[in-house]
């Protein structure tokens, strides 16, 4: 028994598949998330400044609350993990909340300036939506902790694409040391308008194309949805009789956000972090069934990410497994999405090859494993690469310590 951290129980909540269930059973039969533009009108888009890609993918309206979804997705991983809410209330527990948070829309301020009487503020929806309660961050994390009894206030962490992530690698790190026994880490991915101004600032709306690792592709499909894991201690499955299940292993560094865009600089830095995780993992290359990259479709990362795949493996391709252009690009929980299908993955001993109809770049379409269907493998490891536009690089090696589903009980 030890202080490895396990992956106890997840769910998720999408515009691509509303469970988990769903999420691997629509990548099976190759469907596409639908896509929708952002904004009413062009018009509308050039007052904000957008002319590059506008559409998204959004969640199907429904009359939940952003709580009500979050108590969903957390009540969904619990059971998963085969545990009770009230075990969230013990002191060895911790939990994070990732993403944004509730949040004003910029374009709703313009109606502010043409509706700003008593009257209009009763009655316009735009103008309602500018009050405080719309955007307390803080008021979200004291019901999270008031519903499940927590000890603590669950931190939110704001690291752009990589929220999910980091939160994951301090849970691996904090389970690590020994003093805590479970995290239940959050997130909660819902756009607005800013989000597009900030990734069109960003050169990530550029083409009209998503493909990760596409020749032409310069943009992301960005999507919402939410998100939960259980990560969990070995000693602590062990002592509730369950086996041990899939083992997280990371590493992490973090750049200059500035040299972000600086291809040879971030590669070189990729290739140090994922083998850093590798060799702490105690995982040789030809053990990894797969890599599941960052790769969004934007272009500097994708650029600087194949590089360093490349200069990891030079003579041994292994599947990369880049499913954004598929399912959209899950703004600050993708990482989490990404660890829910790597763990489907070791655990069925098959891969589930992503859908795309793009050119992938030429030095590197040996490596993209795409339009492949269900590819069947008999490793036990699999290496999770995350970027942030904040400088953060983040490498997860998972490892599988049980035996695929079919070749005895399911953990």
């Amino acid at each position: 028994m030890d202080h490895s951290a396990i992956i106890s129980g997840y769910s998720s909540y999408l515009a691509f598949a509303e469970s988990t269930e769903d999420l691997i059973q629509s990548l099976k039969q190759a469907k596409q998330v639908a896509q929708e533009n952002w904004f009413k009108s062009e018009s509308i888009a050039e007052k904000c400044g957008i002319t590059g890609n506008k559409r998204v993918a959004k969640l199907k309206p429904n009359n939940k609350s952003m709580f009500e979804h979050i108590c969903d997705q957390v009540q969904f991983s619990l059971n998963q993990a085969m545990l009770d809410e009230h075990c969230l209330a013990e002191e060895n527990v911790r939990v994070y909340l990732t993403g944004l948070g509730p949040r004003v829309d910029v374009i709703d301020y313009s109606a502010f300036y043409d509706h700003n009487d008593i009257e209009d503020v009763t009655l316009t929806k735009p103008v309602q939506n500018l009050h405080m309660a719309k955007k307390s961050q803080d008021d979200l994390a004291y019901k999270i902790a008031k519903k499940f009894k927590l000890k603590y206030n669950p931190p939110n962490f704001q690291c752009t694409s990589n929220s999910s992530l980091s939160a994951v690698h301090l849970a691996i790190k904090a389970i690590e040391s020994g003093d805590i026994d479970l995290v239940l880490i959050i997130n909660c991915s819902l756009m607005t308008t800013q989000d597009i101004k900030f990734l069109a600032n960003q050169s990530m709306l550029d083409s009209a194309i998503v493909q990760p690792f596409g020749e032409e592709s310069k943009s992301v499909l960005f999507a919402e949805g939410y998100c939960s894991i259980i990560l969990e201690s070995e000693k602590h499955r062990i002592n509730r009789g369950l086996n041990s299940g899939v083992c997280l292993t990371s590493n992490y560094a973090q750049i200059s956000s500035g040299r972000g865009n600086d291809a040879a600089q971030l590669s070189a830095s990729l290739v140090k972090v994922m083998t850093k995780a590798l060799e702490q993992a105690n995982v040789e290359l030809d053990q990894l069934c797969a890599i599941i990259p960052h790769g969004n479709g934007s272009e500097v990362t994708d650029k600087a990410e194949a590089q360093a795949i490349m200069t990891l493996l030079p003579e041994q391709p292994l599947p990369v497994l880049a499913y954004k252009g598929q399912i959209g690009y899950t703004t600050t929980g993708s990482g989490i999405i990404d660890l829910i299908i790597g763990h489907y993955s070791l655990c069925h001993g098959e891969l589930v090859s992503p859908t795309g109809t793009a050119e992938i770049r030429e030095k590197f379409n040996q490596y993209v494993l795409l339009n492949k269907g269900t590819v069947k493998h008999d490793k036990h490891h699999l290496l999770k690469m995350g970027l942030g536009v904040d400088g953060s690089i983040i490498a997860i090696v998972m490892s599988n310590r049980d035996k695929f589903v079919g070749e005895g009980d399911e953990k």
